[in-house]
């Protein structure tokens, strides 16, 4: 049994022990309240949640909006309303125990206005906002307006110093805690940056050890720490624990409370979690927000691999001196573009495997794709509802500044995400896990895969230091 010392977290006393917010509508009022009413913290996702309407929770969501910024709009209407629903439900769950706090990504579409606008209304079911994936400058001084903590999503101490000494000085005592979310291990977009390598890791402890350093400096000591990415077994960080120069922390499981009874997912996404092997969750950045995020490589993930080897680079006007002189015709408005001589065989057994739609990429290449992919991308390309701050996908840009270009080798995360969340296929679309899914097959608990705790079950084995 490991010792488990109860923390102050967002100004309550409460187990040090986190469930991970996983968009879109994975984590919701049912798994947060579950997890809150066994002392822990819960979180909800406040990325397009599902909402209530006659007595039922909304899927899919119809949206009527001809422009994507009136599309937007709905979207933060509905996301208002499914995070006040959700937030209801799980303050109701938790039975006033533990934390419910909700998780916000910063470069969603519409992400400010909507953190404000259901802040203003969830008083008493809301306690703290977890947020990351971006810089997110304005998240403290929205919360501190509205009497709620923040808790800032970084992966290194320079992200966190930034945030310091930009905005968060200002309301320091409106932190509740700062979560340290490993970029190599944890599922879902991370803060990888340009100057760290994705396949060199680098382990948790010195990094945590630099951000407490920090945060000793400027008067946060008694600010916990929350780990996230890479935590099974408590009783392999029960060092940490005990550690003075961590300080007081806390530990964040967004991949085991996928497989729960309470969690939304079909019971085969959660079987294939738990079939997971090592090293089937890929560190990748098909993202449309250009992040790194890990997933685990299924039929969707290979195929959007496969893509990147159907490429060919192509310039606008035939130009014989450097033997770009065959003619392709763009799949989209039938336009000519010219490729080299020397790339006509590929293009000819691209065309001959049915892969024959030629779609320009902002690399300056050609992306080839069978008429499903083709069509299927420009429906979604059409459907854009502005689900975040810039698509990259889509070429959507809410500031309207960045002059972006649709890139096909990407895809419409929310439409995947959402097929994720509320189908029943776990190879077609994208599945979002920590890279220590695979020890589902090895960990006793789950028996082999057939078993599927509910919540309270989970929690109290996490307790045992298993």
């Amino acid at each position: 049994m490991i010792n488990l010392k109860s923390i102050m977290l967002a100004g309550k006393e409460i187990l040090p022990i986190v469930e991970g917010g996983k968009g879109v509508a994975v984590s919701n009022g049912t798994t947060a309240g579950a997890w809150a009413a066994e002392g822990g913290m819960g979180t909800l996702s406040g990325v397009n949640p599902d909402y209530m309407e006659n007595g039922k929770w909304t899927a899919p969501k119809i949206f009527r909006g001809k422009t994507r910024a009136e599309r937007q709009k709905e979207l933060v209407e509905y996301g208002e309303r499914g995070c006040l629903d959700q937030a209801a439900l799980a303050h109701e769950t938790s039975g006033g125990r533990g934390l419910v706090a909700m998780n916000v990504m910063w470069e969603m579409g519409g992400a400010q206005e909507l953190l404000a606008r259901v802040l203003e209304k969830a008083k008493g079911t809301i306690r703290a906002i977890s947020c990351g994936a971006g810089m997110p400058f304005r998240l403290a001084d929205i919360c501190a307006a509205n009497k709620v903590f923040y808790n800032p999503i970084v992966s290194s101490v320079r992200a966190f110093q930034l945030l310091w000494k930009r905005s968060f000085f200002r309301f320091k005592d409106w932190l509740g805690a700062v979560i340290y979310e490993d970029p190599w291990l944890a599922g879902g977009h991370n803060g990888l940056s340009n100057s760290e390598d994705p396949a060199r890791p680098e382990g948790p402890l010195a990094r945590l050890r630099e951000i407490r350093r920090f945060m000793n400096e400027v008067g946060l000591k008694a600010v916990p720490i929350i780990v996230a990415g890479g935590i099974w077994w408590l009783s392999e960080w029960a060092a940490y624990i005990d550690d003075p120069e961590i300080g007081p922390v806390a530990f964040q499981f967004g991949t085991r409370p996928m497989v729960t009874v309470e969690s939304p997912l079909d019971d085969s996404v959660k079987r294939r979690l738990m079939r997971a092997g090592k090293g089937d969750v890929k560190l990748q950045k098909f993202s449309p927000t250009g992040f790194y995020s890990s997933a685990l490589e299924n039929e969707f993930l290979k195929g959007l691999e496969d893509n990147l080897k159907r490429q060919i680079p192509f310039v606008e006007a035939a130009d014989a001196l450097s033997g770009f002189t065959v003619p392709v015709e763009l799949a989209q408005g039938g336009a000519t573009v010219y490729i080299n001589a020397a790339d006509a065989e590929r293009f000819g057994e691209f065309a001959a495997a049915g892969f024959d739609k030629a779609m320009k990429t902002p690399s300056g290449t050609l992306l080839f794709m069978d008429s499903g992919r083709y069509e299927g991308a420009m429906e979604d390309m059409k459907g854009c509802i502005g689900c975040l701050s810039a698509c990259l996908f889509s070429a959507w840009d809410q500031r309207g500044t960045l002059g972006l270009k649709p890139d096909p080798r990407s895809f419409c995360i929310q439409r995947s995400l959402q097929r994720t969340a509320h189908g029943s296929d776990p190879e077609r679309s994208l599945l979002f896990a920590g890279h220590v899914a695979y020890r589902f097959r090895d960990d006793p608990f789950y028996r082999g895969g057939e078993f599927i705790p509910t919540t309270k079950e989970l929690v109290a084995r996490i307790k045992t230091g298993y």
